[in-house]
């Protein structure tokens, strides 16, 4: 049976996890970020601004407005996202080993498992799965 410290511990593993996908979803679709997680109907990866065309059906003259808006406010947000991005990873390395701590030995060796494909995967966007670095 599961004490309170451990339930405490899941709880809050939980919610961490929920915090980071809503943060990392928020800071890709921001970026207009099209390496992100989204696959559109062909199974190929999308960008933010096809992830509109479809959920939206952007009439032309609005898919070309989006897009603009998004030039436009690229620079920015890849200067924003150069400040931020070293506290992203601090906080994954934290988070990574708290829940190492939870783990048992062979739970332990399946996660460093998971991070080292997760970490693969993000090399294999380039730069960290980070645009204009």
């Amino acid at each position: 049976m599961l004490n309170r410290s451990k339930l405490w511990a899941a709880g809050l593993l939980f919610a961490t996890f929920a915090v980071g996908l809503a943060v990392g979803g928020a800071v890709s679709a921001a970026r207009g970020d099209d390496d992100g997680d989204f696959r559109g109907r062909r199974g190929r990866r999308t960008s933010y601004a096809e992830r509109l065309q479809e959920d939206l059906a952007l009439q032309p003259a609005q898919r070309e407005s989006v897009k603009v808006i998004l030039e436009r406010r690229q620079t920015a947000m890849q200067e924003l996202w150069r400040e931020v991005a070293p506290r992203f990873d601090t906080l994954r390395t934290q988070i990574r080993g708290e829940i190492m701590g939870l783990l048992d030995e062979a739970q332990q060796a399946r996660f460093q498992e998971l991070i080292a494909r997760s970490d693969s995967a993000r090399a294999a966007r380039g730069q960290g799965g980070r645009r204009g670095k």
